[in-house]
């Protein structure tokens, strides 16, 4: 397990590229790309460089498949779904084959949803799933996936779980740390003084703890923080872009 990285940036379109470049690099020396996409409106800027850059790029997207951290229990067509958010700036633009892109089935509710989704990942990585990369948020209150302070799917020996939250949509389906501990990659995406603290913590956690959710994820080959200076703690050194 790596230790945590933080990269800050002087601006929040800074930080996306960065961020976005970090996966690109990732997804190119991958011969099968698996990639765990995140959930929320703050990775809208990475989705969009990533699929203006695809076709230049020359990256291997043929041959990637997308996977959810979290997902809303909504309809795949519905404007809090993470799915239709992922489709529209990234999957979509870049001609995804749809068979590649797993999403979770927010509308069956949570439980069937997330059994829904544990079978699927199972039968197509195995019980142990090797993720290339994960990109991951964290909310004001620490939450990352849809596991917020003291969730007990933090624990779960489960790949997906029901998650029942304290902001709406309340109920959802989450990846648990067990589903990424073989991940290779952990990228955290976070902007805005409003998660100033929630990073302080995640800095701070020397060790897996309840109260700051981050501290379950770390990547085998790397578990890097993307942040802008507002979300930076004060003592936090800035990196150039």
């Amino acid at each position: 397990m790596t230790a945590l990285e933080l990269r800050v940036f002087p601006t929040v379109d800074e930080t996306m590229r960065a961020c976005a470049e970090a996966i690109a690099a990732a997804v190119r020396t991958a011969e099968e790309p698996q990639v765990v996409l995140a959930g929320g409106q703050t990775p809208r800027g990475v989705y969009a460089l990533l699929a203006a850059s695809g076709e230049a790029d020359a990256l291997p997207w043929h041959a990637a498949e997308f996977w959810f951290g979290d997902e809303r229990c909504v309809g795949p067509e519905h404007p809090k779904s993470n799915f239709r958010l992922a489709q529209q700036t990234l999957l979509g633009p870049l001609g995804v084959a749809a068979g590649r892109v797993h999403r979770m089935l927010g509308e069956l509710g949570a439980e069937e949803g997330a059994r829904r989704y544990r079978d699927r990942i199972a039968e197509r990585l195995g019980a142990d799933p090797p993720f290339t990369i994960a990109l991951a948020g964290m909310g004001p209150e620490g939450h990352t996936l849809s596991l917020f302070p003291e969730s007990p799917g933090l624990a779960a020996s489960d790949l997906a779980v029901a998650a029942y939250v304290p902001t709406p949509p309340r109920e959802r389906i989450s990846l648990t740390p067990a589903a990424l501990r073989h991940t290779e990659r952990i990228f955290f995406l976070v902007t805005g003084e409003a998660k100033r603290d929630a990073l302080r913590a995640a800095l701070r956690a020397q060790a897996p703890d309840p109260a700051v959710p981050t501290s379950f994820l770390r990547g085998r080959l790397e578990t890097v923080v993307f942040c802008d200076q507002g979300a930076a703690p004060e003592d936090a050194a800035e990196v150039s872009p």
